[in-house]
């Protein structure tokens, strides 16, 4: 039996490190939790996990970058719960590393495409759903790679930049109808591609190496985001938080305020 006071959240990337944190954490606060990613059997498991734990959860396995999977997952999610509130962006990947003229265009491209594709698609399935119900909320989860260069991840640069442009205008087209959409850089947090990045042994190439020992010293030097601090940003947004923020590029401290002002509330202050 469904809870109609309960909010309804579509997460994509679900059975990702961050996306399956979040997923716990939305659950913990009651919502009811449409999971999509590609890994079908990961996807079930983690349902079964969170309605043991005594919450809703919906597995959709699909390839949202596909646009008609999207439609599809946005359909079955409201012939579910009958509606859907949040809509929370986990999904993308890293891509190649290397100097832009070194890497295989097509692999560079194909980068592109699957993380802006991700998030349009799945914005794109859940708005009219959105607009229709008279508001809603998009959370982008995007990374300073796109907002300043990222040399040897270029694609990714290019991507995330493209997804925070998105938010930005998909912001001023949708306020009327109530819709807030954000795109939120987590940090450096260890977990996900994080983890996989700094525990390869064996880097591919000089690239990658370097890539590794980078992360290692943010890392070591105390510049990473705790997991459990990325989640409360994630979940902040989703509540509506920071709504008189739509459209805004925001970090973790944006969001909660820097540690040691964090005894004194969330800082919103227009940055």
């Amino acid at each position: 039996m469904t809870s109609p006071d309960r909010p309804v959240v579509l997460l994509t990337g679900a059975t990702g490190g961050l996306g399956t944190a979040v997923a716990a954490a939305l659950a913990a606060d009651g919502a009811r939790l449409a999971l999509t990613a590609r890994t079908a059997q990961a996807l079930a498991d983690l349902a079964d996990e969170i309605r043991a734990a005594g919450a809703e959860a919906l597995p959709l396995p699909a390839d949202i970058t596909d646009p008609r999977a999207a439609g599809a997952v946005a359909r079955r999610t409201v012939d579910a719960f009958g509606r859907i509130d949040v809509l929370i962006d986990n999904a993308g990947v890293e891509g190649p590393i290397g100097p832009f003229w070194d890497l295989p265009l097509d692999d560079w491209w194909e980068t592109v495409r699957v993380n802006v594709m991700s998030g349009a698609a799945a914005a794109h399935a859940v708005l009219p759903f959105m607009i229709g119900q008279g508001g809603g909320r998009v959370v982008s989860i995007s990374s300073a790679a796109g907002r300043s260069r990222w040399p040897t991840l270029s694609a990714y640069s290019v991507s995330k930049a493209a997804g925070i442009t998105l938010m930005e205008n998909i912001a001023h087209e949708a306020r009327d109808h109530g819709v807030s959409t954000f795109s939120l850089h987590p940090g450096i947090v260890p977990i996900g591609l994080t983890t996989a990045a700094v525990t390869d042994d064996a880097p591919a190439t000089p690239w990658h190496a370097r890539r590794r020992d980078w992360l290692l010293r943010q890392l070591g030097e105390g510049r990473g985001t705790p997991v459990e601090r990325a989640v409360r940003a994630v979940t902040a947004l989703a509540a509506g938080t920071a709504d008189h923020l739509s459209g805004r590029y925001l970090t973790v401290d944006d969001v909660l305020g820097t540690p040691e002002r964090a005894e004194n509330g969330p800082d919103l202050a227009p940055r």
